[in-house]
């Protein structure tokens, strides 16, 4: 079990890795041995510290679980947690991927399972059974719990799950580690005063003689609380708790009381010294064991085993920090399953690698594998000697040590919180061990988990799953359009509002898209809507409300007289709003598109289908005159430039040419391509007539980057690089015009491009 002098055995999402580990700049705390017969006797000095606080605190665990009904079992008890704390040490110690680190049983998971032991013997069938098969069914629970743990941890760990469990809120873990906290600090009481009420503690003199008692054990635990505290020194616990004993037999010898006497004034366990080793037979647990209670306290087992996890991996994390090196928290998953496993065999208790020991381990200069090893040796030496040892050590300091730990559980993990974490999480921190106080250790469990989801609906809910809200004016189509169209779409262009959608799609966020589309429609500061698109590209998937939610917006639309557009649609999420009554494909009333770029440009050809096109421009002149002003030199401009005819197919730009020509597409249709590594030819826009061609590579030089094919039979209009730089040389009024065509076309696609990023950021 953890040193509590350094910290109990808990998982420090955060770590000061300075003061936990001696580096090059970091002076090495007085307790570090130096020289190389120092170094060698380092794992022996950390093992002898580490045996007296695994014994100390196993005899606390088996107090708290063997009380009341199950006294007689406690010998047993401190001799099975004790072995329990051998098997998971010296596996840890030799198979580790970490060389120092040290396996322990955790206070977190007998906290839980004492709740659990505890409900489980108010059961009929052990109230009326005897006391063998009450001692059997409580350690069929603890070897079950161990089990169970070792096996999830190995599977998860040869599955490499691991990091699945990191899913799990830290709100939830905290108030678990807080919730268990409670329970030490509640079984320390129950350990003392036993199942008397509050009228018959204080009115008969056995009640009176309990409340001393526990006053007792509250000043030991606030002593040894104040001494570790001020101290850091690894050897204080096992200090004040050897001088507590020692006084406490002092003062035995000192009024004259006996051992027997100070057992029945429950000063000390209500068991003789028992001499030799007493461990339960695994055969005879299976046997004896009541299996139907057992399985009763399945739920408790399972969040012994998930928090558990969650201890493995957050121990493995902070170690990772404190010790600046990587490792493999699956192997860690694997080899704490297999000594989970034999130690369940044996009727023992769950546990892992503790980051406090392993940590001061480093501190004592102990860096190598001997201090697993060396530790179980030690612990392994005192288990013959642990019912004597167990029997002689005072309830008052068995008590106190747990009422330690259960405060510091509570001052890290709820107190400590509070800094931490936002309101509404600190909130669900809080709820747990509220609800373990109110409702038992289940329900405590349950109402965490229930105000964790429902937190995290909520804050998920507070997302945006729109990605982008704008309109036809600002998104548009990769179709490259002349001036005059793209000034139409900027004036008409609002009556399209494109709706990028992103993330999961629930019930709890739907209603931003439903919102979104309600505003637009009521909003008479902008133009009638005539088209709304919904584009699904960035959409992982949707729970039945969220499709029910778009029937709902398919049908205010259609009211509305509005079309609707879905594209980028995955298969996943096409089946999903067809099962809940959307059927895209075959509804009249919804247009389907490939992806939003297709949609954009059906919006577009239905604003501009009014538009003049260019069978109605009466030459080129007249198309420059509306694109650049008109200028009585726009006939010898025209006559400068080569006239092209283009059959489909026809490629008048081709990549990785010299950029010497400009064209102006005054018929037909082409398209820009680009050829990808694999041969594969991807389109990268559209051009459409009155749009002009290699303006940039006119200043820039250099090579074309992209294709440029005619689709349909087409007309183009030439210009030479070498003839304009004759004309700025001759005639640099002529060339002025070629240039105001140039810096009209580049400012015209700038401004298309500004929109489009200022509304992707709005």
């Amino acid at each position: 079990m953890a040193t509590v002098n350094v910290s109990t055995t808990k998982f420090e999402p955060e770590l000061p890795v300075d003061a936990l580990v001696p580096g090059p700049d970091v002076v090495a705390p007085r307790f570090v041995p130096k020289g190389r017969l120092a170094t060698a006797a380092a794992p022996l000095l950390f093992a002898a510290i580490a045996g007296i606080d695994g014994l100390g605190t196993s005899i606390a665990f088996a107090a708290l679980i063997f009380t009341g009904p199950l006294a007689a079992g406690f010998g047993m008890g401190v001799a099975v947690i004790l072995l329990s704390c051998v098997v998971i040490a010296l596996l840890i110690g030799l198979r580790s991927r970490y060389p120092s680190s040290v396996g322990q049983v955790q206070e977190a998971s007998i906290a839980i399972l004492a709740t659990a032991i505890s409900t489980a013997m108010a059961a009929p069938a052990l109230v009326e059974g005897s006391q063998a098969l009450r001692i059997d069914t409580a350690f069929a629970i603890l070897g079950t719990s161990a089990v169970v743990t070792g096996a999830i941890f190995w599977i998860f760990g040869i599955c490499r799950f691991g990091k699945l469990v990191r899913f799990m809120p830290f709100s939830v873990v905290a108030g678990f580690l807080a919730g268990s906290g409670f329970l030490l600090i509640q079984g320390a009481v129950m350990m003392i005063v036993g199942d008397r009420s509050l009228s018959d503690l204080l009115i008969q003199p056995l009640g009176h003689q309990a409340l001393a008692n526990l006053y007792i054990a509250l000043i030991f635990a606030i002593v040894l609380t104040l001494a570790l505290k001020n101290s850091s020194n690894p050897v204080t616990a096992p200090l004040v708790m050897l001088v507590g004993a020692l006084l406490f037999y002092a003062m035995l010898a000192f009024i004259g009381v006996t051992s027997e006497e100070a057992r029945l004034m429950q000063w000390l366990p209500s068991m003789p010294p028992t001499s030799g080793l007493h461990l339960p037979s695994p055969l005879g647990i299976v046997s004896g064991a009541d299996w139907g209670v057992v399985a009763q306290a399945l739920p408790a087992i399972a969040s012994v085993a998930l928090l558990s996890m969650v201890g493995v991996l957050l121990n493995t994390s902070g170690l990772e920090v404190a010790t600046r090196r990587e490792i493999d928290a699956d192997a860690e998953l694997r080899i704490a399953g297999i000594a989970n496993l034999l130690a369940g065999g044996l009727g023992g208790a769950p546990g892992f690698s503790g980051l406090s020991m392993t940590l001061l381990a480093n501190r004592m200069g102990a860096h190598n594998r001997w201090v697993g090893i060396a530790t179980a040796v030690v612990l392994l030496v005192m288990l013959p000697f642990a019912g004597q040892l167990a029997a002689a050590m005072p309830n008052f300091i068995a008590a106190g040590l747990m009422l330690t730990l259960g405060f510091e559980l509570i001052h890290d993990w709820l107190w400590g919180a509070r800094r931490q974490l936002p309101v509404s999480e600190w909130l669900v921190v809080l709820a747990i061990p509220v609800g373990m106080i109110a409702f038992g250790f289940i329900g405590g469990m349950a109402l965490g988990l229930a105000l964790s989801i429902v937190t995290f609906v909520y804050n998920y809910a507070s997302l945006s799953v729109i990605r982008a809200d704008s309109s036809g004016r600002e998104r548009r189509s990769s179709v490259d359009r002349p001036i005059a169209e793209n000034a139409v779409l900027a004036l008409e262009g609002e009556q399209v509002q494109v709706l990028e959608l992103q993330e999961f799609l629930f019930f709890g966020t739907v209603e931003q898209i439903i919102g979104a589309v309600r505003r637009r429609l009521n909003d008479r500061t902008k133009q009638s809507l005539r088209f709304v698109i919904l584009d699904f590209r960035r959409v992982s998937g949707m729970d039945a409300a969220a499709c029910a939610a778009f029937v709902k917006i398919r049908n205010m639309l259609v009211a509305s007289e509005v079309t609707l557009l879905v594209s980028g649609m995955n298969a996943k999420v096409e089946t999903a709003l067809r099962r809940n009554g959307l059927d895209v494909v075959d509804d009249p009333s919804v247009r389907v598109e490939r992806d939003l770029d297709h949609a954009l440009e059906r919006c577009e050809e239905r604003l501009l289908a009014s538009l003049p096109r260019e069978a109605n421009w009466n030459d080129v002149e007249d198309y420059l005159a509306r694109t650049i002003g008109p200028n009585a030199r726009l006939q010898d401009l025209v006559a400068a430039m080569e006239k092209i005819e283009l059959e489909p197919g026809d490629r008048f730009i081709r990549a990785g040419e010299a950029g010497d020509d400009l064209f102006l597409l005054w018929k037909g249709r082409a398209k820009v391509e680009a050829r990808l590594p694999n041969g594969r030819r991807l389109r990268l826009r559209t051009v459409t007539p009155g749009v002009v061609l290699g303006e940039i590579a006119i200043y820039r030089g250099g090579p074309r980057t992209a294709d440029v094919v005619a689709e349909v039979p087409s007309t183009v209009y030439r210009l030479v690089r070498q003839q304009l730089r004759h004309m700025e040389k001759s005639d640099p009024q002529l060339a002025l015009l070629v240039h105001r065509l140039c810096a009209t076309t580049l400012a015209e696609r700038l401004t298309i491009a500004n929109r489009v990023v200022q509304s992707l950021h709005e």
